[in-house]
Order: C-alpha cells, then structure tokens, then sequence
C-alpha cells in the first residue's frame, strides 16, 4: 500500500516524500477510520482526500464552503489528469442533472458540493447510487457551534451516516481550538475517530506586534529592511489602493487586491505576483484563496483582523519554504477601539435582519412558500439605494443570514460559458445539412472543444469569434439560438454577485432565524476580538506561545525569536528569568508597597542589573507605573 501511495504521489503531484502527517491521515482513511485531521495552512490537507480517491478507484465526495475553492481545487485535478467535478450555485438544473448522473457511472474521483446542496431533492435521489470510498468534510471547524464561522448546513453531514454506515469520514481544519476539535467528532457522529494534528508552531516564522502611529513609515520602514516578496493585508479596498499607491511612490514595487476587481484583474494581478513582476501585495482578506507562494518573506498586517484564527491563517502564508520570515502586526491607538466597535457592526439587531430579508423577497419577487434555491444577480450597492439602506448594516444582516443558512451570497461569483450539443452525431449532421449556414460555428465548436456531446464545456465566444473571423455579439447570438431551437444548451458567462435564497420564503411571523444562535456567535465574536486584542497589545509574554496557547498547545519554552524574546534577550536575561521577574513583580506590587530602588532585593538569585532591566522595561511598556516617590504600581 504505501509504496503505491509514494508512486501516485510522484505520478499527479510530483512530490518524492509526504508532508508531516499526510502519509499517516491517509493510511487512516484508507482503512476505513474516521479521521480528524488538523494541518496548519500550507501543510497539505488537499491531498489527504484527493490521493485516497484516486487509490481506492471510487468516488470522494467533498464538502466544501467555498465556491472560489471548489472551482480552484477542480481545475487543478484536471490539470494533473484527475477527474473531478463540482456542484455550486449558478449552475443550470440540467448542469447539476448531468454532473450527478456521471458521478454515478463513476466518470469521477471527486466531486465537490456545499452542504446547502446535501438537501435538494436532486442530490438526494442520487445519494445512494454514488460509489463512494469516502466522505471528506473539508472546514470543518464550520460544523461547529464554537467555530468562526458557523454554518448551520454542517450539522446536517451527519445525516449522510445511516446512507453510507461503511464508508469513513475525514475531516479536515486548519485552525481549530480543542473545543470546536471536540465539538466536530460530536456533530459528525465519528466513531473510534483517529485524531491527527500537526503542531501549530512555525519555527521559522518571527512573529511581531509593533506600535506605531506613523503605519505608512513603518511599512515602508520594514519592506525596505526585509527583501523578498511580501503582503501587506488591511480592512479595506480603499485602503489597499491607497497604500500601494503610497509604496510605489517610495520605489517598493506593489500593486493591490480586493473582491471589488473583475475576476480578469484579480487573475492578472495574483499571476503578477507569483511571478515576481512586483515585490508586495497590499489586499483584503480576499487574496488568500488558493494562495501557496513558498517564498513569501514578510506578512504585514495594518489592521488585525478578527480573530487569530484568521490572523494566524494569514500570517501563516510568509515563510512556506519554511525558510526564515516575518510575521508583523503594526497597532496603535485607534486600533483597539476600532476592534470592539466591529462587533455591534457586524451584529445587527434581528428586527434588522428581517427587515433585509422581507425586502430582498420583494424584491426579487418570491412568493410565501416558495424560493428554495433560486438565485439571481445582486448588486448591493444598487439594492441599498433602491430602498435607502445602510450599507454595512445591510451587509453584515445578509451575513447573518447566510450564517443561518437561509440565503447563500457569492460575492463576485465568476461563471465561464458552457456550452453542450444535445442531439447525437447523426441528428447535429442531419440539423447541418438542412441549415448550412450554420455549419461553420458548428464544425469550428466541434474543432476546438472536446466533450461537446457528454458534458458542459467551458468555451470562450471571443475565441470562436476569432477563429470565424465574426464578433463576439455574432457568436453569442448564434448560440443563443442554437439553445432556443433546442439542439444546445448554452450557459453564458456572468460576473456579478449572486444571492441564492437556500430555503422557501416562510410568513413574517414565522422568519427562521434562530435569535440563540446569534446571541453565541455574537459572545463568540467578542471573546475571539478580546484574544486578538490581547495578542496586538500584550507585550509580556512570547508571540509563539500566545498563539499555542490560544489552540490548546501547550508549551514550556519560548521561542526566542518573536519581538518579546529579543527583547528580552538584549537585555541579557534569559526568557526564564524575565518571566520569573514579570509574574513575581505583579504579585509583590499587588500584595504590598515596594520602591524601584527596593526591588532587586527580592530576587536575590538574579543578578541586580538584570532585575533593574526588566523593572524599567515593563514601565516603559506601560505593565506597570512608578510614583514621585518611586513606588511601583500596576497600571489600570
């Protein structure tokens, strides 16, 4: 088995050896086991399903939160030869119809869904005729009630158990603490699971959370004196503008990223980077799907985001070659405050929420009783000024209710024409020779796409354009008509955001919205802004060992490398010293009055340079105060 499983892994994916843990998840899911699997971002959980699907010669089927990935993860399977197809919203009924009826005959090795699609009656009368070898649930800290980013479609997966009580789940996060880690196996009904968890640490990642109230100085400042390439991340689209603009104005080569692009320009832009035609990248959170650069020396972050789930995600892109990198964290004043207003921002009351939700149904005119999975074209921006709502509040009410699972936006979903001859050979030749004015479009289709006849293919009308020699416009109508005369079915390209009402419309009184669950996730929400709160200001302990910490790793030493170790280090105490110093001075000042000039007496084993060190060092840092008459304090 293993040297099989060596052989495929040099076959589609050119790697000699495993990542840590891979080969071990593997082996688990092959042999039937119900498996959880943590493996930082970057680590490889990709192939921890992909590789069994392919040695087990049956289907895998994925759970997926994440259109973008979905899309991603497919076209690379094909790419390395590898069969794969996925199921999300925008597709055609007779898409889906046929992609399932495939994915039973067994024409895949993986086939992606969201677990809003586990329900629909399509799906469900499938279910059962899938060859599956197994089942991989993949962000899966979204199943639980704990995790940060709740959905409630997850807790549904279970179900799939009785229809396949002899196939294995895997399920698969990149961050997730011991209690969502818990919580998971639970929701999932795994039985005996095996549990396999890579360690959080990056020891060649230096983490560092630095004060500045000039940030544009210090980005400057720190990109100027760590080479290489790098991103910048920030809250905002205009902000990410601003700031590359603002770093090619100071020769550091950089362009930006956010979702407001057209799909062209955010391709062109990532390909860019991966190139090294410009050194930085200064982008939302947007510019993180799929995103494996091993070189990236230096992840800067103006603003911390919300939770250090997703700061250590993002931080976790620099160093991949796992060579040395930086992490770094600029804060200042502003910026705690600015945490905490983001809760009742994001958090918008329910009679909100509701409001939203009536007027997206009349607007969009669906009736009581009907609308599960419907979908059309969203432009918010156009849907806030047609009812004069507020922008942020009505975004963040759609969240909510995408959180709920009752409507599902993609933001920016980017849909390839597809195109598929209904008739056989025989009747397309016969259609030919009765309307010869069509046999050039026809016999240029048929030359340069493969599968015309078996399944959707994605063609390019500016292609076929060029080739006939004709307009795009000309080719669009051609095809259009060739899908009304019922000989084609043709799926033009859309890129706009798409809003998906995932159940039907319910009456006022009876709005599905669970007020509980938006009370734990707002309590949730609070204490994940305090623990990033905590890490950007806290300047006492290790950056390390904070971030383990906060995923239930526990460890003695700290690294001593992040910017509290070498601090410490400068000062020539070793970091078991200065710890020692911190807690014992807390509690000495806490439980009596003490002078700075009195205090190295209580530390008689340390030599009294290094205590006086240390002393004036957490007054510098604002842990603690000193009087006129040199009484220490803690500061409040």
């Amino acid at each position: 088995m293993i040297e099989q499983l060596h052989q495929l892994l040099k076959k589609y994916w050119g790697f000699d050896k495993f990542r840590d843990l891979q080969q071990e998840i593997i082996v688990s899911a092959i042999t039937n086991n119900d498996t959880l699997a943590l493996l930082p971002t970057g680590g490889g959980k990709s192939i921890c399903y992909q590789l069994p699907a392919i040695y087990m010669n049956k289907l895998c089927l994925v759970i997926s939160p994440l259109i973008a990935l979905m899309k991603d993860q497919v076209q690379n399977l094909e790419k390395r030869g590898i069969p794969a197809a996925a199921i999300y919203s925008g597709m055609s009924f007779n898409e889906v119809d046929r992609i399932l009826d495939h994915a039973v005959f067994g024409k895949y090795r993986l086939l992606y869904v969201s677990p809003e699609r586990l329900e629909t009656d399509i799906f469900k009368a499938r279910l059962e005729k899938l060859p599956l070898s197994m089942i991989a649930v993949d962000e899966a800290h979204c199943i639980s009630e704990w995790g940060y980013d709740f959905r409630p479609s997850y807790l549904k997966i279970a179900k799939l158990k009785p229809w396949f009580p002899n196939i294995p789940f895997l399920a698969l996060t990149a961050t997730a603490t011991k209690e969502v880690q818990l919580d998971i196996i639970e929701k999932l009904e795994f039985k005996n699971p095996q549990h396999f968890q890579k360690s959080f640490e990056r020891e060649n990642l230096i983490y560092a959370c630095v004060y500045d109230e000039a940030k544009l100085k210090k980005i400057a400042d720190i990109l100027n004196n760590v080479k290489g390439s790098g991103i910048v991340y920030v809250r905002t689209r205009k902000h990410a503008k601003e700031i590359a603009d603002f770093l090619v104005m100071q020769k550091i080569s950089a362009d930006y990223y956010h979702a407001g692009l057209d799909p062209k320009s955010r391709n062109q832009k990532q390909e860019d980077w991966m190139k090294n035609t410009f050194r930085i990248m200064v982008a939302t959170n947007a510019f993180g799907m799929g995103i494996d650069k091993a070189n990236v020396r230096v992840v800067i972050h103006v603003d911390l985001p919300d939770s250090l789930e997703a700061y250590y995600q993002e931080a976790g892109r620099a160093g991949r070659d796992l060579k040395k990198s930086f992490a770094i964290a600029i804060v200042d004043s502003n910026d705690k405050t600015a945490l905490a207003q983001r809760i009742e921002k994001k958090f918008p009351e329910k009679k909100d929420i509701q409001k939203v939700y009536d007027i997206l149904c009349n607007y969009y005119q669906i009736p009581i009783g009907n609308g599960e999975f419907m979908e059309f074209d969203f432009d918010m921006n156009v849907f806030c000024k047609t009812y004069n709502l507020d922008l942020l509040k009505t975004y963040n009410a759609i969240k909510s209710l995408q959180q709920e699972g009752i409507i599902q936006l993609s933001e920016n979903s980017v849909l390839i024409s597809k195109f598929m001859f209904i008739p056989s050979h025989t009747e397309l030749y016969d259609f030919q020779l009765r309307n010869p004015k069509f046999e050039p479009i026809i016999k240029t289709l048929l030359r340069s796409y493969s599968g015309l006849y078996d399944n959707y293919t994605r063609i390019s009308e500016g292609e076929l354009a060029s080739r006939l020699n004709s307009s795009k416009e000309t080719i669009i109508k051609y095809l259009s008509y060739f899908k009304k005369l019922g000989i084609a079915d043709y799926i033009p390209a859309r890129n706009k955001p798409q809003i998906v009402f995932l159940i039907n419309r319910t009456e006022k009184n009876n709005f599905p919205f669970d007020y509980t669950n938006w009370q734990k996730r707002k309590k949730i929400a609070e204490k994940k802004i305090e623990a990033i709160q905590e890490y950007g200001y806290e300047s006492g302990r290790c950056r390390s060992k904070m971030l383990l910490n906060y995923f239930g790793e526990k460890i003695k030493n700290n690294c001593g490398h992040c910017d509290y170790c070498l601090k410490v280090k400068d000062s020539g105490l070793t970091a078991a010293e200065f710890d020692k110093i911190y807690s014992s001075l807390l509690a000495l000042i806490k439980n009596k009055k003490i002078k700075s000039t009195e205090i190295s007496a209580e530390f008689p084993t340390i030599q009294k340079e290094k205590v006086i060190y240390a002393v004036r060092w957490l007054i510098d840092q604002g842990k603690i105060t000193e009087d006129s008459n040199f009484y220490l304090q803690i500061k409040e």
